[in-house]
C-alpha cells in the first residue's frame, strides 16, 4: 500500500506549533504575498547607482552637499551621504522613496548606518509624511516637527549626542514624550536601527512606535515603545516613506554611511 501524502489538515497545527519556534517562521513570514517590500530582500546598494525609479534623492544645495551615491568597490556595498560645509539644511543629504506605507499596515522600516563623526550632526531615520522637507524634525529638544505625521530615530548633537525617538501625529503640538535610548553611536560604527509602526486606537488613528536598535552582528541592544495610551504615535491612516536624512550643524562635512535599508508592511490593515 503506497504511503500517504500527508495534507495540510493533518499536520497544520504541529507545524504552526513548530514553526512558531523556528527561526525559518520569520525570514517565510518576511517572503509571504501578504507582505509588501520597498525592495525584496532590502537594497544593500550593490549596482552602480541609486534606483531613481523608485527613490528620491536630494541634498540642501550647500557648498560641498551631495545626494546620496553607491560608493564604487566597497565591501557589502555601501551608500554615502555627504553634507557638504554649509551649516544646518542647506548642508544636508537625503533618501526617500514612494508615500506608500501606513500605520495601519504595520509598516517597518530598518537601516543599517554609520556616521563619519558625532559631533556637529543631525540625523533622522524611519518614516515621515514628505519626501523633500528639510529634515522632518526642526528641534529635538523641544520637540517641534517641520512633518505633521512622523516616527523617526533621531540623532542631534545641537541637543545631545544619543539616539531618540520622536513621533509626531497629524501636526499635535502635543508630541508623544520622547523615548530616551542613552544610546551615542560611535564614529565610523555600524548599527542597525528600527521603527515599527503598531496600531493602537483605529477610532483615534493612532500607532504605538516601536523603537529598537541592534549592532552590525543583529544583536538588540534596546527596544522601547512610544505613544502607548495617546494619539501621539504617528497617524496610522496618512500615507508615510521611508526616510533618511543627515545634516552638518557646524561647518565640518561629515558622512553617514548606509549599508542596507528597507520598509515592509502588511498588503491590508492589521
Amino acid at each position: 500500500m503506497p504511503n500517504r501524502i500527508a495534507s495540510k489538515e493533518m499536520f497544520g497545527r504541529e507545524l504552526r506549533k513548530f514553526m512558531g519556534k523556528s527561526r525559518l517562521y520569520p525570514f517565510v513570514e518576511h517572503h509571504s504575498l501578504d507582505v509588501v517590500q520597498m525592495l525584496p530582500g532590502g537594497d544593500d546598494f550593490m549596482g552602480d547607482t541609486l534606483r531613481t525609479d523608485i527613490y528620491v534623492v536630494s541634498n540642501g544645495g550647500g557648498a560641498g552637499a551631495a545626494s546620496p551615491v553607491i560608493t564604487a568597490d566597497s565591501l557589502n556595498g555601501i551608500c554615502d551621504f555627504v553634507t557638504g560645509t554649509a551649516n544646518d539644511s542647506t548642508a544636508s543629504s537625503e533618501l526617500s522613496s514612494g508615500l506608500a506605507f501606513r500605520g495601519d499596515r504595520g509598516a517597518v522600516f530598518v537601516a543599517c548606518i554609520a556616521l563619519s563623526a558625532i559631533t556637529g550632526v543631525k540625523v533622522e531615520l524611519g518614516f515621515t509624511d514628505v519626501n523633500n522637507d528639510p529634515g522632518a524634525v526642526a528641534t529635538k529638544a523641544t520637540p517641534t516637527f517641520t512633518a505633521t505625521d512622523c516616527a523617526l530615530w533621531v540623532l542631534d548633537t545641537n541637543d545631545n549626542a544619543n539616539w531618540e525617538g520622536l513621533s509626531a501625529n497629524n501636526g499635535t503640538t502635543d508630541p508623544m514624550a520622547i523615548v530616551e535610548a542613552g544610546i551615542s553611536p560611535v564614529a565610523a560604527t555600524y548599527e542597525w536601527l528600527m521603527v515599527e509602526l503598531i496600531p493602537s486606537d483605529t477610532g483615534a488613528n493612532e500607532c504605538v512606535v516601536a523603537f529598537r536598535r541592534f549592532t552590525q552582528a543583529g544583536v538588540l541592544t534596546y527596544e522601547a515603545f512610544g505613544g502607548l495610551g495617546t494619539n501621539q504615535g504617528v497617524n496610522s491612516n496618512v500615507l508615510l516613506t521611508p526616510w533618511i536624512y543627515v545634516e552638518a550643524r557646524n561647518g565640518t562635512s561629515k558622512t553617514l554611511s548606509v549599508d542596507h535599508w528597507n520598509a515592509w508592511q502588511l498588503r491590508v490593515a492589521v
